[in-house]
């Protein structure tokens, strides 16, 4: 039998992704029709904005994912009560096109946190909220003290 909480939900969502278009779909499955994306201001897109629906949200993530590659996430951690799952990650991944000030081939990861509502097992809402996004070489040369 399935688990359908909000947690397991979420959980499998996020399994199914893995920056592909491909991936993509498998992760949508789990989204409402009629689902609501809304995404916090960061330094890169200084307003909050918000998609309507899955077609919608489709359309975003092709965009998106046509200018990354060898994209993951690391879960920190899941914290699930009532109907919401909040989950704290980071994403990295690699832009293949000149991303807003990252050059192409440049790696880049954000520490994010995600607000997640489910009803009748699946995602009615998500709501991103995301920090700066950091160039991965400069902080690994800062991790291991190389940077001058």
């Amino acid at each position: 039998m399935t688990d359908d909480s909000p947690k397991a939900v979420v959980l499998r969502a996020i399994n199914l992704f893995d920056g592909t278009m491909a991936g993509t779909d498998r992760y949508l499955e789990m989204f409402a029709d009629s689902a609501v994306w809304e995404f916090a201001p960061t330094a890169e897109s200084p307003r909050w904005s918000r998609v309507e629906g899955k077609e919608a949200a489709r359309a975003l993530y092709q965009r998106v994912y046509d200018q990354r590659s060898d994209v993951r996430s690391t879960i920190h951690q899941v914290v699930a009560e009532g109907d919401t799952v909040v989950v704290a990650y980071t994403y990295s991944g690699t832009v293949s096109a000149d991303v807003l000030g990252f050059p192409a081939g440049s790696g880049r990861h954000f520490e994010c946190v995600n607000l997640y509502t489910v009803s009748d097992g699946l995602i009615v809402r998500y709501v991103q909220y995301a920090g700066p996004a950091l160039l991965e070489e400069t902080e690994r040369r800062t991790n291991h003290g190389t940077d001058d």
